[in-house]
């Protein structure tokens, strides 16, 4: 078995070859995949548009579909695969769960990451779970279907050995953020938290987004927790870019696969939704593009979310 050296060592140097590849050489790799296996859901939570496609065609992938985009990205230079839903810890083909694809796409792949809504059991073969916590108790369960006590309960029995609390930040639950970051610290599973920001998709949910001068105090508190110790992981100069949105987005950065098998390369709003850069909130897109960059904040947080332990 690999010693955890030896792992830090060929994440290095594949990372190494990825930015020389996309940097030097012009190749338009994409480095992380948004991976939606299914758009089926357990909670119907306000903020997402995905849980009111489930009853549609192709609202979830079979076996050989996912297997076969994931050859695919991974054929396209793809080095991290974030598996998401709906509920990606709901998907099934048969015999078949989220276990096997994961443990498929491990294979392949450099890092494999699930996004959860966190009601379900967390200890899937992921290197890294992220459960969604969208502000304190009252707060998050109106936002996402009451699910906040079942997730407490999940966070404090999983023996995973990399759980990090993913925030949504939004007009509801803007005001959250430091309380809910001690709360969090008295869950020793969860590692850290990202974050990022509302993104109005058009499918009724608009009343959640953030004035701009509500945007600006978010972050502006997420930076000050952070230079007080707290774990939030978002770099903070992508976080002072997210205010205004003033960075670019490379169109080869990341590749999104949905539950019809449709790869598409770009926006993760390509196909999802309307494209609207002032609105982007997607704080782990800006991180990958400013890691491109080798910007040696964005490469701590890549470090710190994939890799450490």
């Amino acid at each position: 078995m690999p010693t955890p050296i030896g792992i830090r060592m060929h994440w290095t140097l594949s990372l190494a070859g990825f930015f020389l590849r996309s940097n030097i050489l012009g190749c338009g790799l994409p480095l992380l995949a948004s991976f939606k296996l299914t758009h089926a859901c357990n909670l119907a939570c306000r903020a997402c548009p995905f849980h009111r496609l489930t009853g549609g065609p192709a609202a979830a992938m079979d076996w050989d579909t996912a297997t076969g985009c994931l050859d695919e990205i991974r054929r396209r230079g793809c080095r991290i695969v974030i598996f998401e839903g709906g509920e990606p810890l709901m998907w099934r083909d048969g015999r078949r769960t989220i276990h096997d694809i994961i443990r498929y796409a491990r294979e392949r792949f450099l890092r494999v990451a699930v996004t959860t809504n966190g009601t379900l059991g967390l200890d899937v073969p992921a290197h890294v779970v992220w459960v969604s916590i969208d502000g304190l108790p009252a707060t998050h369960d109106r936002l996402r279907s009451g699910s906040f006590e079942r997730i407490r309960r999940n966070l404090l029995c999983t023996r995973h050995p990399k759980v990090l609390a993913h925030h949504t930040v939004n007009r509801e639950n803007c005001g959250d953020l430091k309380d809910l970051m001690a709360l969090l610290a008295g869950m020793p599973a969860v590692r850290g938290l990202t974050l990022q920001f509302f993104y109005p998709y058009g499918r009724g949910e608009e009343d959640l987004a953030l004035s701009t001068g509500q945007r600006r105090e978010s972050i502006e508190t997420a930076i000050a927790l952070k230079q007080r110790g707290y774990p939030i992981l978002n770099s903070t100069a992508v976080l002072r870019a997210m205010i205004d949105n003033t960075w670019t987005c490379p169109e080869q950065i990341l590749i999104n696969v949905d539950p019809d098998g449709t790869i598409t390369q770009g926006c993760y709003a390509k196909n999802r939704g309307a494209v609207r850069c002032a609105a982007c909130g997607f704080t782990p897109v800006a991180e990958a593009a400013a890691a491109l960059r080798l910007n040696p904040g964005a490469l701590r947080t890549g470090w710190k979310t994939f890799i450490s332990t």
